[in-house]
């Protein structure tokens, strides 16, 4: 494996940077940001990366998208597979301050030894480990601030009253005479005049925080060593209610017993503890401005104004109202003996032992934000328990030998056996007398609406045999295969080759005239093919499931009788695997003694037999009057291919202490459905609301509707009219009408759902990164920018047009104020109300400084005289500066899309890293 590591595999960013470096900015970074920065700097090329919850994991897409699974197929991800210190494992079980290195692998000839596992790429992570003869003990703290979240401010005081009279004066043709006129309630009047005002958005935000302290001890004799770390991550939402707890602990011992035995191990205790609100920032909206938000006494006013029945977005703040807490624990135990009966030659076995289980919880009384506003009555709660528990056994092994001494041959062969397992309960009733129950006692509920029981079983077994061949560190040979089977498939079986080659041309005698400016230059490439089988368990059958409930039938009796019937998915003998076939070409350059890296990599990939839930027609029946039969079948061909640049430069390095280092990345890639067979069981509105567009970009990427010019103006009144349109009203795009004689009529008629076009993806057609590094003798500075060129985005925040009080940042259209942003706004029907769609689509393209570190190292006579080998202080501005290219995504951060839920917020953090 180390061979193939170092010469054959095409590497992250992280190759431009030293572990030391690495761990440098994890440790600086908040662990929300962690997966993050993996995302930004190492090349990747995903559409976002939210981290808007407390504890939220970020999704990490390594080259894009290769399938149309994930949004179409239950629980289908395309997120990389993470191996910990070689045994699967998964990145939230981890604190980012345990980390020792970082590989990430993206081109399926290095990931093809993984099989299906790997299928989406590889982020291989060392953690810390002892090393002989040497104690030491690291603590690591920080402490930040999570606010300032980019979210625009309703409409409020002059700027509200203004709104509300055009919006009356466009469906009346006059202004109202007074506020009642206008719509405005007499309790709204009461409050304006008493200069009640609300501020919704500042009201739903708080200022959050987070802080995360970690201690490890490591050390051992040249027989053992011992590894053990205790850490602690308590994050606030800029929600109330929106938190989590982490606790974790984490330990290792390696022992020789003998130069020919030696064994280890692994093991990982996780506890959260985390509660969740649901978001109402985006009710700002469609409430008055006005009112009062709390009682007298303090309390959440629920119903801020007097006989209107709109709910306060706050209601759920008030105590005991609203509850949805989980809890989790998560054990790993991983052990391993490693057997050296030979030189050369390893045997090792890995056992990876996993266990979790979850609680969610879940109450809401009759003050609610979602009772009250549907107008019910009874308190309703629920209770989910999940369990999981999975091993891993994995055997390996290597042989190495070289013949010649420039022969160099390593093989390693591989078996791998795999058993996830989980089950699930849940319950939910109304109808409990006591807030006090909350969700532990639902024995008490009047009515239980939902009972259910779960257990699903997937195994995987796998063979896999790979050869490196090595000559002179010049040319570089790796051929691999790789059996998989699973069990949620018809054709379970399936093999994945792979090969790789690199010529190191620096080492050639025709180089030499270069040694002076080129300290290294590599060729190389690969192919390789990786599969996918992202279905669910048990959905290679057909299943019967009870419809009593659905359909009672009695025949007059008192009880119903039992009725079944099919699953609405059904069965398919010809389901098979998705195989993804990629070609990687790549070259390393290293120039003046290594004081610039480059990589350039071009990348190919064509997946065929893409898995998909398929419609049957409506003449094969109906699973219920809605919904028709489907079954799962690979029906689709997808190309993603692009090429990805890392620069990485030292630029000064003086003998006073000054340096100053960068690294660049830049991706462009394109992806693409190529092909698709569902025979005539779709019709083509089905196709439209699936986004399954022959040639164009993936479902989950491509964006279509209707594609906004701007504003019909005043002067256009006869060409607006041909379009069924009067000024200050939406001008959209049209697609030309062909009539029977093969007229068009140029796209001038009435607008209707069938001018919808694409409008772009919500993939960016670029993105680059930099990251600039200054240290200046105990001083160091890093500055981190990113940037995403090309992507169109549906931003929901731009969605909320002639709302009650709508955003402040929306520059509508007035006979005063002639602008293309957004249409005049109306108390009445109106054909923009009809294409509001439109308005939310725009151009998504950003830059951002996302992150800026200023550190200080104690010198180290101080830092002794104390005990420590090292002492370092810092502080950490995330999310610092963004610039849009829209300028309607004012106060938006495009990063999130322009989601309405949890805007992503600007953190200010304060740590310490010490060791001694």
């Amino acid at each position: 494996m180390n061979i193939m590591r170092k010469t054959l595999i095409s590497k992250c960013h992280w190759r431009a940077l030293s572990g030391t470096k690495l761990l440098l900015a994890v440790a600086m970074l908040p662990i929300s940001s962690f997966a993050a920065e993996i995302s930004a700097i190492a090349n990747t090329k995903s559409t976002f990366f939210l981290v808007q919850q407390a504890g939220q994991t970020p999704n990490v897409l390594l080259r894009g998208n290769r399938s149309i699974t994930v949004g179409a197929i239950p629980g289908a991800s395309q997120n990389p597979l993470y191996v910990i210190d070689g045994i699967i494992g998964s990145i939230s079980s981890l604190n980012p301050n345990d980390i020792e290195t970082i590989d990430i692998l993206k081109d399926a000839s290095s990931t093809a030894i993984y099989g299906v596992a790997g299928a989406n790429g590889v982020i291989m992570i060392t953690t810390k480990k002892a090393k002989a003869g040497k104690v030491q003990v690291d603590v690591n703290s920080y402490y930040g601030i999570n606010g300032r979240a980019e979210y625009p401010k309703a409409l409020m005081g002059d700027a509200w009253l203004n709104y509300i009279n055009e919006r009356y004066y466009t469906a009346n043709n006059k202004y109202p005479a007074s506020l009642t006129d206008a719509g405005v309630p007499a309790s709204g009047v009461t409050a304006l005049n008493n200069g009640q005002w609300v501020d919704w958005v500042d009201e739903t935000l708080r200022d959050g925080s987070q802080q995360n302290h970690h201690i490890s001890v490591r050390g051992g004799s040249e027989k053992t060593q011992a590894y053990m770390s205790l850490g602690y991550i308590n994050e606030k939402g800029i929600y109330q209610g929106d938190q989590s707890k982490f606790y974790n602990i984490r330990g290792g011992v390696d022992v020789n017993f003998s130069k020919h035995f030696k064994a280890g191990l692994q093991t990982t205790a996780n506890l959260r503890n985390a509660d969740q609100t649901n978001s109402r920032l985006n009710k700002a909206f469609g409430v008055y401005p006005l009112g009062l938000a709390y009682n007298a006494d303090g309390s959440v006013n629920a119903l801020p104004l007097a006989g209107v029945s709109a709910v306060s977005p706050i209601a759920n703040y008030a105590n005991g109202v609203f509850i949805n807490n989980t809890k989790s624990l998560y054990l790993a135990v991983n052990p391993y003996v490693e057997f050296t009966p030979i030189k050369n030659l390893s045997i090792r076995s890995n056992l990876g032992l996993t266990l979790s289980s979850a609680r969610q919880g879940t109450f809401a009384n009759e003050r609610s934000y979602n009772i009250l506003s549907e107008g019910r009555t009874a308190k309703e709660a629920s209770y989910e328990n999940n369990i999981s528990y999975n091993y891993l056994w994995e055997n390996i092994i290597n042989y190495n030998w070289t013949l010649g001494n420039d022969h160099q041959f390593t093989v390693t062969g591989i078996t791998s056996l795999e058993d996830r397992r989980s089950e699930r309960s849940f319950i939910f009733g109304t109808g409990l007398e006591f807030d006090d129950y909350s969700f532990y006692n639902l024995s008490a509920a009047t009515l239980s609406t939902t009972k259910a029981t779960g257990y699903i079983q997937q195994n995987r077994m796998s063979f896999a045999g790979r050869i490196n061949y090595n000559y002179k560190g010049k040319y570089l040979f790796q051929a691999s295969n790789r059996w998989d089977g699973v069990s949620q498939l018809i054709d379970k079986w399936s093999s994945f080759p792979s090969v790789s080659a690199a010529w190191r041309i620096s080492e050639e005698k025709f180089m030499d005239f270069s040694k002076a400016y080129i300290s290294n230059l590599k060729l190389r490439a690969g192919y390789g093919v990786a599969g996918n089988p992202n279905i669910p368990a048990y959905t290679n059958s057909t299943l019967v499931a009870s419809r009593s409930g659905e359909f009672p039938l009695t025949l007059g009796g008192s009880t119903a009788l039992p009725l079944y019937s099919t699953n609405r998915a059904l069965g398919n003998d010809d389901l098979t695997w998705e195989r993804s076939y990629n070609f990687n070409l790549g070259l390393d350059v290293s120039l003046f003694n290594n004081r610039i890296d480059l990589t350039g990599e071009y990348f190919n990939t064509k997946s065929k037999g893409v898995l998909y839930p398929r419609n049957l027609p409506p003449t094969d029946g109906g699973f219920d009057a809605k919904n028709q039969y489907y079954i799962y079948a690979n029906i689709a061909e997808t190309k993603n291919a692009g090429f990805e640049l890392t620069i990485s430069s030292r630029n000064i390095d003086t003998k006073g202490g000054f340096k100053w280092n960068s690294s660049f990345t830049f991706t462009r890639a394109t992806e693409e459905l190529t092909k698709l067979d569902l025979g005539n069981s779709i019709a083509t509105t089905a196709l439209i609301t699936n986004n399954l567009f022959v040639g164009s970009q993936l479902p989950q990427s491509v964006l279509f509707g209707y594609k906004k010019l701007g504003v019909w103006q005043l002067g256009e009144e006869t060409e607006a009219a041909k379009y069924g349109a009067k000024p200050g009203d939406i001008k959209l795009a049209t697609v030309p009408k062909i009539d029977a004689a093969g007229v068009s009529d140029n796209g001038v008629h009435p607008y209707s759902a069938a001018d919808r076009m694409i409008l772009g993806h919500n993939t960016p057609n670029f993105s680059m990164g930099l990251q600039n590094t200054f240290n200046y003798k105990n001083f160091d500075l890093t500055v981190f920018m990113t940037m995403r060129y090309g992507q169109t985005v549906n931003a929901q925040l731009l969605g909320y047009w002639n709302q009650i009080a709508q955003p402040a940042t929306y520059n509508y259209w007035t006979p005063n104020n002639p602008t293309n942003d957004f249409p005049r706004p109306t108390t009445g029907t109106s054909l923009s109300n009809t294409y509001i769609s439109a308005l939310s689509i725009v151009d998504g393209s950003y830059f951002k400084v996302k992150n800026i570190t200023l550190g200080y190292s104690l010198p180290a006579k101080i830092a002794s005289k104390a005990g420590f080998s090292r002492i370092r202080l810092y502080g950490t501005a995330y999310n610092s500066f963004v610039f849009a290219k829209s300028d309607l995504l004012k106060d938006i951060d495009p990063e999130t899309a322009g989601s309405d839920s949890f805007p992503l917020y600007r953190q200010m953090v304060f740590g310490l890293n010490a060791s001694f």
